[in-house]
């Protein structure tokens, strides 16, 4: 270890007993989704009464188009620029701003993740396919931990997934906003920044959006051909891993399926959900755990969807969709058939980014057990914070709890993320939104 290494080491180790000193901040939102299986469930209480609601926000300076991340005290996010900034949850303000790794601008897609001290960032620097780039950062300081910046030429455009001290992220070469030609899927070791496997898509597609899920010891994730590969992450043999099983999404439903979406395992379900870019729909497939194995006979699909990850939560499904024309589309449907319960529209722009879900049982405001509390923007010229409760016996849904449309409003193209009472999410304008109780 150099001098050099050693002081910022030390720098980190005497910050890290400061913030031990201080308050629980409660769970992290640590990565897309919240966790390794993109479930967007939270135990963590969100704002829910309208008379007590407050709002914080602060200006990146370039758009933001990656989803929050929370950890270690402090809220993060990749701004178009390549930034990387942070502030504190306590006092929120600026604990550092990383702006040696930016990339040329235009715009980052990659939700970073947390884990231990270290953030994980992705970056294509810039719209063209000309970069693919991973870092890790020190959360005390944002310094860099280690980088890998010649990992070819393609765009880094999936989240992050953490698990195992492993990283997973997919890229792909583009050619227009819709259409792919290629990609690559990574693993990485998260402590050392050491490669681990490569696996190169199968079907001439890349993967736009479409994070892995890692339930037990594999991963799982589909490309822009709709095809779901599911490999052993860490049965790896010079560089190359071991794929368990692949389905396709034309072949098992008879639909198009180009899977711009991640993949949300449920443990409940014993199933994979997922949304398809063309064609609009939702899907899922059941998946063994414990064999890597796709269950093609528990299947089913239904008509509503785009790029919105669904949510699986007490045997129901929540996911975003609609567009210009139909206005912001969240969808309730059933876990086991996905026959819509109840749907709700907002105003112009459809639902891109994913809903995140409270399960704060509260009680002093009325709530009810089994009650939970939805939270989505969307991607309209007004994007906004929306709030809807949902009562397990409901089959319908009237009005918004809330909806928070910020002074800077614009285009909001990723979901929210929730932390400890509060609810975070950014915007074309580059501003990162906190809402919360006063």
């Amino acid at each position: 270890m150099n001098k050099y290494t050693l002081k910022i080491f030390m720098i980190c180790l005497t910050l890290l007993l400061v913030a031990a000193a201080q308050p629980a901040l409660g769970s992290e939102w640590a990565q897309f989704q919240n966790d390794k299986n993109n479930s967007g469930v939270t135990a963590d209480a969100a704002p829910i009464d309208p008379r007590y609601l407050a709002n914080w926000s602060v200006d990146i300076n370039a758009p933001l188009d990656a989803a929050p991340v929370t950890g270690d005290g402090k809220v993060y996010e990749v701004a178009a620029s390549g930034d990387v900034s942070a502030y504190y949850l306590n006092n929120r303000t600026l604990a550092w701003k990383n702006d040696d790794i930016q990339g040329t601008g235009g715009f980052e897609l990659s939700t970073p993740a947390y884990n231990d001290g270290t953030l994980y960032v992705a970056l294509s620097r810039g719209n063209a396919s000309t970069h693919t780039e991973i870092h890790a950062l020190y959360t005390c300081n944002g310094s860099v931990k280690w980088s890998n910046t010649s990992l070819g030429t393609y765009q880094t455009n999936t989240p992050i997934t953490y698990s195992n001290d492993r990283i997973f992220f997919g890229t792909a070469n583009v050619d227009t906003i819709s259409t792919t030609n290629a990609g690559d899927y990574y693993c990485f070791n998260a402590s050392t920044g050491q490669f681990i496997w490569k696996r190169s898509s199968e079907t001439s597609s890349g993967y736009y959006w479409a994070g892995a899920a890692v339930a037990g010891n594999y991963a799982i994730y589909g490309d822009d051909a709709g095809h779901i590969v599911s490999v052993e992450w860490n049965n790896v043999t010079n560089g190359e891993v071991w794929k368990q099983d692949d389905v396709n999404v034309s072949g098992l439903y008879g639909v198009s399926g180009k899977i711009r979406s991640s993949i949300c395992y449920s443990e409940e379900e014993g199933r994979i959900y997922f949304a398809t870019r063309s064609g609009s729909h939702t899907c899922y497939v059941g998946f063994n755990a414990t064999t890597g194995n796709f269950v093609p006979d528990d299947k089913d699909y239904n008509n509503i969807g785009y790029t919105s990850t669904p949510v699986v939560y007490n045997g129901r499904v929540y996911v975003g969709a609609g567009g210009w024309a139909q206005g912001a589309k969240l969808y309730c449907l059933d876990a086991d058939t996905l026959n819509e319960n109840w749907n709700y529209t907002g105003s112009t722009g459809g639902i891109q980014g994913s809903p995140a879900i409270s399960t704060y049982y509260d009680g002093a405001n009325g709530g009810q057990s089994g009650d939970v509390y939805v939270y989505f923007t969307n991607n309209g010229p007004a994007g906004s914070l929306y709030c809807l409760k949902d009562t397990p016996s409901t089959t319908s849904m009237d009005e918004a709890l809330w909806i928070f449309t910020p002074e800077d409003a614009t285009y909001t193209l990723q979901g929210p993320a929730i932390l400890n009472g509060s609810v975070f999410f950014g915007n074309d304008n580059g501003y990162l939104y906190e809402v919360y109780t006063a």
